[in-house]
């Protein structure tokens, strides 16, 4: 596929024919310098790629038509990064990479030692975040969209997500993350097989209270731990992520 790949909305495809808008149109026409019979790839927000034809580049549109289009190439996990809040760079940092390691959907959480104004521009924070993963998904030649919730509390997240597997990363108990990947993994060292969805929840910059810990777990949640380091928070989340990509989705 070529580097310049551009993302379009599922309802901007009408037949055989494709409609481009706002930045995409605009990286297409303005900043690519793609000219009318040129051909691009395009994905959309399910995975599914196209090969298309430019026919017509406007002041407000690219209007394309479809040569080809590929089936989606799935993730074999879902991964789902529950991240406590952090500021504002740490957190582009974690959406980003989160992205380049595959993680299906990220879910920002609200904990006790959270230090950041949740309410404070709230939407702009969460449009900033499906910017960084879109360029990401670009950069990456992938297809799939993380998606991106808005800020909840721990209470909420605990008492409603259904993955098969869920992982609360602590400082301060439960075995060490790869032994339970390699235990779950399609190796000759298996025990079982692995998930077909994961929820890893990482903490703040300050931890988790002993409280949160005990309530996490009384919930279904299996602490994991990343060996004796005291590891950043954004640190530990992207270790994680990568380990659990290695093991369980290539």
């Amino acid at each position: 596929m070529t580097s310049n790949r551009f993302f379009i909305k599922k309802n901007n495809i009408h037949s055989s024919s494709l409609l481009l808008y706002g930045d995409e149109h605009h990286h297409l026409n303005k900043v690519a310098r793609i000219k009318p019979e040129e051909e691009v790839w395009l994905f959309d927000e399910q995975g599914t790629n196209y090969l298309a034809k430019v026919e017509e580049t406007g002041k407000n549109m690219t209007r394309l038509s479809i040569l080809k289009t590929l089936d989606k190439n799935k993730p074999k996990i879902k991964i789902t990064l529950a991240q406590a809040l952090l500021k504002s760079k740490k957190m582009d940092i974690i959406i980003q990479k989160s992205t380049e390691l595959a993680v299906t959907n990220i879910i920002p959480v609200i904990t006790a030692r959270t230090i950041i104004k949740v309410e404070e521009k709230l939407q702009k924070k969460i449009e900033r975040w499906k910017k960084i993963a879109l360029e990401a998904v670009k950069q990456s030649q992938m297809s799939f969209l993380p998606s991106i919730s808005s800020p909840i509390p721990i209470e909420k997240l605990v008492d409603g997500r259904g993955e098969e597997k869920k992982l609360l990363l602590s400082e301060n108990r439960g075995k060490y993350l790869r032994d339970i990947l390699i235990e779950n993994s399609n190796s000759e060292l298996r025990t079982t097989k692995s998930p077909s969805s994961v929820l890893i929840l990482v903490g703040p910059e300050g931890g988790w209270t002993d409280e949160e810990e005990k309530y996490i777990l009384n919930h279904g949640y299996e602490a994991v731990s990343l060996g004796g380091r005291t590891l950043r928070a954004e640190t530990a989340a992207l270790c994680s992520l990568a380990l659990i990509s290695h093991f369980w989705n290539l």
